[in-house]
């Protein structure tokens, strides 16, 4: 018997103490920066545990009006920039407190009771690599769970680089090399990106004297010498020394560093049992100070769990001549049954015409070659190689004018492979100049890194994207989604505003997909828009009556709908008399889910669910390629009368649909590579033409 269970724990309530409110007085309506810097400051004056939750200060301290009014004149004189909106705090007498504050006020509040005896727990669990420590760090996050608060505990591992980060500033000749390094503060949980250098100490040791309350922040600050860096971290844009922060390396940062990131990356995973066990340690601390309980698991809590079963779901996918076969087989059912649909022009067998783009110091294509044909051969289509460029550097000019000799000749190729060095995830790469030219011009590209044309494992991928590209439908859902007409993957590519908060978004992004998953097309909204919320008139041409009147419709938003989306997407869709159905996919920080059998704490299964609500579930859609590593869930938010059943089965659905790899994808297809698609297009790299129905994101 196979139970399921959670990192989430339903909080003791007879353990919680009396709380109050406060309401904030203020002629600012974004008030969440003065709510969370004030109720730090209550702490400090007043002890006891002070949080922001509900738009309100709540605390375990009943304070009189005459302490509050001197606290608020005292932070006029203190911070005015911060606290100039806030004309008062008045105690609500008859607020009821909420599931959501009582879950708030555990995670933010009794947590930090704990937090020194987790943390000595943890640092027993650091491993040492060569110049990087690796620390398991926790989390903790608050939910409700059937209107019941409750609280999530999450483990994850920090590398972090031994030398700190003065030292490494020390040995940079131009600062401005440090922005966008990760650092950590060495006396809180506080992580973020070095977002700007703010100048040398000796200009801000004042201001930061008055912002920080805390004992030790003050002694390092009137300490350090007067030229020591301060740097802005985070989007709260925090102020720091150098010297309290350490680096953490991301992957990506390991080769800058010197760290082996294969070895780093076999630590920084955690097998379900390691991970769980951890967990369950912190979890007993809390549970010795009476404020948590057992986790939700399917033998306490089977109401809460669904599963591939329960959901209807089916991985059979549809191809060539209506055959049926699984996901799981799906390159074996491509080889025996073919494509789903193959474009007109490869209707009578034409072969595929590949043009070549050689770059320099690159594997010999000897090999390659006649392998790429044998695989596509096997997917029953023919190719031909109609041309070869060598190219001696990487620059533009010399790229561009490589693509245009191929595409001048008698046979257009089909598709333009373009060979280099591994380098495609840097500024100005190659990989950048040659997808800025052949997506700009609507040519089908593919860049292939020379690991990769040695790796006889991903010709499969490259042979399916190949087909995907030249505008073949490789399979569908051989069961189309029975509640709806379309689905709409929509999405926005943000821009942070150079030296100012906020954001620029430069682009709205809709996919378009038939109920079998087979995509219709693509729409891109080019003009940049202020702001974090899709105006009216984008998402009206978006969704335009020709396509979408009369029309069950879901629409998978990569992450939170913003401002008044909703409000405009239900009035559009009451207009054209259509049905919308609204569904968040959030990727980041959702708690994990675990299997237990026979006695072992394993991986879940893709598909296992655990519901929240009736309108909010977590969902294991894909399981991670490594045995040894935990899935990182869904979350999943929809709105009555969609289920969160459907709404669940929709996006488990669409990952099935991903035509450049044999593996499927976490993310729906509809919303799948969202950020490779945004950043491509933050740098100007977009179809010429703004509608299309060839996945050139691929």
């Amino acid at each position: 018997m196979t139970t399921i269970f959670t990192e989430v724990f339903p909080i003791n309530l007879s353990a919680l103490p009396t709380l109050y409110t406060y309401k904030l007085i203020t002629g600012n309506k974004d008030i969440s920066t003065i709510g969370g810097k004030l109720s730090y400051r209550l702490k400090v004056e007043f002890g006891g545990h002070w949080i922001w939750s509900e738009k309100r200060i709540v605390g375990d301290q009943l304070i009189s009006d005459h302490k509050i009014t001197k606290i608020v004149e005292n932070l006029w004189q203190e911070q005015a920039d911060v606290f100039r909106n806030l004309q008062g705090i008045k105690q609500e007498l008859n607020f009821e407190i909420t599931p959501q504050v009582q879950a708030d006020f555990v995670a933010s509040g009794l947590f930090r009771d704990i937090d020194r005896e987790i943390k000595l727990m943890l640092a027993d669990k650091a491993h040492h690599i060569s110049k990087v420590k690796i620390e398991r760090t926790y989390g903790v996050k608050a939910w409700v769970i059937n209107e019941k608060p409750s609280i999530s505990i999450s483990v994850q591992s920090d590398l972090i680089y031994k030398q700190d980060f003065k030292t490494y500033v020390s040995q940079v000749s131009d600062p401005e090399e440090l922005v966008g390094l990760m650092v950590a503060d060495k006396a809180s949980t506080l992580k973020g990106e070095i977002l700007e250098i703010t100048g040398r100490l000796s200009d801000h040791r004042s201001r930061l004297l008055s912002l920080t309350k805390k004992t030790d922040s003050k002694a390092l600050i009137e300490n350090a010498p007067d030229d020591e860096l301060v740097v802005s971290v985070g989007k709260a844009q925090y102020h720091y020394l150098a010297s309290a922060l350490n680096i953490v390396l991301r992957l990506a940062d390991c080769q800058r560093f010197g760290v082996d990131a294969q070895k780093a990356l076999s630590i920084l995973q955690i097998p379900p049992r390691q991970r769980s066990g951890i967990i369950s340690e912190i979890s007993k601390i809390a549970k010795e100070h009476g404020f948590l309980d057992s986790a939700y698991s399917s033998s306490k809590n089977p109401e809460l769990f669904l599963n591939a079963q329960s959901l209807n779901f089916s991985s059979n996918l549809c191809f060539g001549n209506s055959r049926i076969g699984k996901h799981e087989e799906m390159l074996s059912s491509l080889k025996l049954y073919g494509v789903y649909k193959k474009a007109n022009k490869f209707s009578e067998n034409q072969s595929i015409r590949i043009g070549i783009i050689k770059g320099a110091n690159t594997e010999s294509l000897e090999r390659f070659y006649p392998a790429l044909q044998e695989e596509l051969k096997k997917l029953k289509f023919n190719s031909e190689y109609i041309g070869l460029k060598n190219i001696q550097e990487d620059s533009r000019a010399k790229i561009e004018e490589a693509i245009n000799l191929l595409m001048q000749k008698e046979k257009q190729p089909d598709i333009i492979l373009a060979f280099f060095n591994d380098n495609s995830e840097e500024e100005g790469s190659a990989y950048d100049k040659f997808k800025s030219i052949t997506i700009g011009r609507g040519i089908p590209s593919q860049y292939i890194e020379k690991s990769t044309t040695t790796n006889t494992f991903a010709l499969g991928n490259i042979a399916l994207g190949i087909l995907g590209k030249t505008g073949n439908t490789p399979f569908s859902l051989a069961e189309p989604l029975p509640y709806a007409d379309l689905v709409i993957g929509l999405d926005v590519a943000r821009q942070k505003k150079k030296n100012l908060a906020g954001s620029v978004n430069a682009t709205a992004i809709a996919r378009i997909y038939f109920s079998n998953g087979d995509l219709l097309r693509y729409r891109i909204h080019d003009a940049p828009l202020e702001g974090e919320t899709i105006p009216e008139n984008v998402l009206q041409s978006l969704f335009p009556i020709s396509e979408f009147q009369g029309k069950r419709v879901v629409i998978h938003r990569d992450g939170l709908f913003r401002g008044s989306e909703k409000q405009v997407l239900k009035s559009w869709a009451k207009q054209i008399g259509a049905e919308f159905y609204l569904v968040e996919v959030i990727k980041d920080a959702v708690p994990r889910i675990y299997s237990f059998s026979n006695g072992q704490v394993e991986r879940p299964a893709k598909g296992d669910v655990f519901k929240l609500s009736d309108t909010h579930a977590f969902l294991v859609s894909s399981l991670p390629p490594f045995k040894n590593s935990t899935p990182q869930p869904l979350q999943i938010r929809t709105e009555s009368p969609f289920t969160i059943e459907q709404a669940v089965h929709s996006v488990l659905s669409l990952t099935l649909l991903h035509y450049g790899s044999l593996r499927g994808t976490r993310s729906p297809v509809s919303i799948h590579f969202s950020d490779k698609i945004g950043y491509l297009a933050l740098k100007g790299i977009k179809p010429k033409d703004l509608e299309g129905t060839i996945p050139y994101w691929l």
